[in-house]
């Protein structure tokens, strides 16, 4: 380049999520809008989660500091208007009525809020929404009856959900936007006195007006003034915030005019005539937009080159730590602190309209004690709540119904940085993510017709078949009632094609009424296969704010961020090095196994075992994945004792070869990293610190001398008779007996078995002729038995011979014996085919 180009960059000094992604595209443009058609002076390099670096020429102009703040409040303008004309996000409705998200004062005036308040009116109480007419009107009748209403006027009046909409619009925009523009007149006239003071003008009565209902407005003003005559005549109960005159107004309006079906334009004549009567009053006053905290917030996170901060880390930690005393502090000077961060900004209270968590939780950050059990927010905090329901949230649910929904979040970092081509490759990958469940399809991905399961790195890396839908797009915007339609239940956001994502995060709802356990389900495993498909590191977490501000923070590529117990135990840690994820790693001498096959495996044997039918449908009961993966920790060998659940479950008397090789050549080694599986030799490689030397080595012993009588599928008694009388004697033994003695009385037990056998009284198959070499095998039978197993393993506890340690044993030796029977049958086969094959004439 001649020396003519140099790297230039952009920082921010947070990562807030959406909020971030914002200010880097606002940065972004205001880099590449001094580029001309004659000359590219900034040109997009590399992305990160917190900045760009820009291939820069030496002469390129420096980016304007002061238009940054007003360039990412037009970018949000620019996302969020037209997203929240169309959808009405942060609308909802309770007991008092339509209520709406603070965040709308930021986008429109009152004569678009209001236009905005009547598509969200009319969208909550559709038709097929029940009315609340009738028992408003017994309310206002019951309040009749106590006097404080006139006696000759008829409050009487039938559900009709045509006056909840009219009711429900005519108080939110007279009572709530008029009210919010009302409170903020009299906020600035507190600062500044010379203002003048609004004229008293009560909407509803000029409503009443503009309806020519004006024979109604003696009862109009009685409704107006309940709760003032209920004290006044010391009477108890108020109208708890439910506009009984709206109601009473709109039951009166339809009653003068019959045969109304749409009430849009009824509502859109109001709108007009409530703008002209205000507009006059808002001309007055110069009132505050909003956006002065995210202006002083972007000066304070943005660095370019040649900036200097004045602040140390040191200042802003005292800082805090000041805020926080403050908030503790009782009486006089105690402050308002954001429950989400510290940070010095306009606090409020949460609305549940407006955040995606319940708002009445404990918080450290409210005083102990106290009758405020809301936590507050601060500005900057809140911007980012609001970017998240109107660009990432796929549905209407604020607050609890959200929060209950139990999402948990996906957080991709990239492993050094994003280049251009790969980030548009993530941006169309994370767009088309839609598979928000581990269901029997992924489950047959890995594991095929043939029983036979691949867990290599190429499976995973193909996957994103089943986790993708290239044509998500265009089967959510069919209508609901198409066959094609689909529904995208995750919570992503939703960015324009032509704005780079600089960092992505998202998050899955597990279903209806979910478990904590059942929540991380399909986010753990999937932070775990990301990397295998991607070139990230993932995060997943509980937290709605990102736990890193980029990669390099932390050096792993997978941090399960207080995973739920049963994730723990199946993984083993919390934080995972990349090849750690399909090979496993060593720790202080010990060997731990790959965790995404431990997941895998361990899904699907919870998928084989544990799913049901629950009111005819399909329940994948995750809840019980904790139990499942406390048995695997407490030893792999309940592999085996789960496939005698299935078979039990299916009311067989054993499973099929295939699936007995499936889950001891395939599932066992995920949880046994002493154990590999040979497939040439079709043999598990067993090392000395394995749970399966035992039931190995007792089993090759026995069947050294006892077999089953059926070569085929022999029941599990047939199978164990030798297993079952050692255990069988040590516990009905002498106590006194130990060692040789006890080794002596096991054998002598199972002599006398093989006695039985040989005259056919007893079933089974005897091996030996020379009864001589038959009695020196079981004697090393009943030797390994009593001490490596009942001495050395259990303690010589008989409780512990007694109960579950006993029946791992037994399940999984009954599970090896077959797959030896299986495969001496197989040669037996073999041997008779040639065998016949020369007996047979050329």
């Amino acid at each position: 380049s001649n020396e003519t180009l140099k790297l230039n960059y952009h920082s921010l000094a947070e990562n807030r999520g959406v909020l971030t992604n914002v200010v880097n595209n606002a940065l972004m443009d205001a880099h590449t809008a001094l580029n001309t058609a004659d000359c590219t002076y900034y040109e997009p390099l590399l992305y990160l989660p917190t900045g760009v670096i820009y291939l820069a020429r030496r002469d390129a102009p420096p980016v304007p500091v002061a238009d940054i703040p007003e360039r990412v409040i037009q970018k949000i303008k620019q996302l969020c208007a037209n997203q929240l004309k169309r959808r009405q996000t942060g609308f909802g409705r309770d007991g008092k009525g339509m209520k709406y998200a603070d965040y709308y004062t930021l986008f429109f005036e009152d004569l678009g809020l209001m236009e905005v308040a009547l598509s969200a009116t009319l969208k909550i109480l559709n038709p097929l929404k029940n009315s609340v007419a009738k028992s408003r009107s017994e309310n206002l009748v019951a309040f009749q009856k106590k006097g404080v209403l006139s006696e000759n006027a008829d409050f009487q009046f039938e559900d009709d959900i045509r006056i909840d909409q009219i009711a429900e619009f005519g108080d939110v925009a007279t009572r709530k936007i008029w009210g919010d523009r009302l409170s903020r007149i009299e906020t600035a006239r507190k600062q500044n006195k010379k203002l003048p003071s609004p004229p008293d003008l009560d909407l509803v009565q000029e409503m009443v007006k503009f309806w020519n209902l004006s024979q109604y407005l003696p009862q109009i003003r009685e409704i107006q003034r309940i709760n003032e005559s209920l004290k006044a005549n010391k009477l108890k109960g108020n109208t708890g915030g439910v506009p009984y005159e709206w109601y009473y107004l709109a039951a009166k309006y339809l009653q003068h005019h019959p045969g109304v079906e749409d009430i849009r334009p009824i509502c859109e004549a109001a709108i007009a005539h409530i703008s002209e009567l205000t507009s006059a009053i808002i001309s007055q006053y110069q009132l505050p937009d909003g956006w002065d905290d995210l202006r002083q917030w972007v000066q304070q996170v943005v660095m370019l080159p040649g900036m200097t901060t004045v602040e140390t880390s040191a200042d802003t930690f005292l800082d805090e730590l000041h805020r926080y005393n403050m908030a503790k502090k009782s009486g006089r000077g105690r402050q308002m602190i954001c429950s989400i961060s510290h940070s010095a900004y306009g606090v409020t209270e949460q609305m549940e309209s407006a955040v995606l968590f319940t708002p009445q939780v404990y918080t450290n950050k409210q005083m102990l004690g106290g009758s405020n059990a809301k936590r507050n927010i601060s500005s900057i905090a809140g911007l980012e709540m609001m970017l998240r329901q109107i660009l990432m949230n796929q549905t209407q649910a604020t607050g609890k119904r959200f929060e209950d929904g139990k999402y948990r979040y996906l957080y991709f970092y990239p492993t050094y940085y994003f280049t251009p081509e790969t980030n548009k490759f993530l941006h169309r990958a994370y767009t088309d993510i839609a598979q928000t469940r581990f269901n029997a399809q992924i489950r047959n991905h890995f594991i095929g017709d043939e029983f036979k399961a691949n867990f290599e790195r190429s499976q995973y890396q193909s996957v994103d078949a089943f986790l993708m839908d290239e044509d998500l797009q265009r089967k959510k915007d069919l209508p609901e009632d198409d066959k094609e339609h689909k529904k995208d239940r995750t919570f992503k956001l939703s960015y324009l094609e032509d704005q780079p994502m600089t960092f992505y995060f998202m998050a899955l709802p597990p279903g209806r009424d979910p478990t904590d356990t059942e929540s991380w389900v399909m986010p753990a495993w999937l932070g775990f296969v990301f990397p295998m498909i991607l070139d990230v590191k993932t995060v997943v977490s509980e937290s709605p704010i990102p736990p890193f501000n980029d990669g390099a923070e932390f050096e792993e590529t997978v941090f399960l961020d207080s995973a739920p117990v049963a994730l723990r135990l199946l993984t083993k840690r919390d934080r995972f090095r990349l090849d750690y994820i399909l090979e496993g790693w060593e720790e202080n001498g010990a060997s731990y196994p790959a965790p995404l096959k431990a997941l895998t495996a361990a899904y699907a044997i919870h998928l084989d075992v544990n799913a049901k039918q629950s009111k005819g449908k399909y329940d994948a009961n995750w809840g019980k994945l904790t139990e499942l993966a406390t048995d695997f920790e407490t030893s792999p060998l309940f592999v085996f004792a789960y496939l005698n659940r299935w078979v039990r479950r299916q009311g067989v008397d054993t499973a099929r070869i295939e699936k007995i090789k499936l889950y001891a050549y395939d599932f066992y080694p995920c949880f046994d990293p002493y154990v590999t599986y040979n497939s040439e030799q079709e043999t598990l490689i067993v090392g000395e610190k394995s749970s399966l030397n035992h039931p190995k080595q007792l089993t090759e012993l026995y069947r050294e001398f006892y077999r089953a009588n059926k070569r085929y599928n022999p029941k599990s008694n047939a199978v164990l008779k030798p297993i079952d009388i050692a255990a069988d004697t040590i516990l009905k033994a002498d106590p006194s007996f130990q060692g040789e003695a006890l080794v002596m009385v096991v054998a002598a037990e199972v002599f006398q078995l093989m006695d039985r056998v040989h005259r056919s009284t007893a079933e089974g198959r005897w091996i030996f002729k020379n009864r001589e070499d038959e009695r020196q095998a079981i004697l090393e039978f009943a030797e390994y038995f009593v001490v490596e197993v009942f001495e050395k393993s259990f303690g010589g506890d008989r409780a512990r011979l007694a109960g579950r340690q006993l029946n791992l044993i037994r399940d999984t030796c009954e599970f090896i014996y077959r797959l030896a029977d299986d495969k001496e049958n197989q040669e037996y086969s073999a041997k008779s085919k040639d065998k016949s094959e020369e007996e047979s004439p050329e």
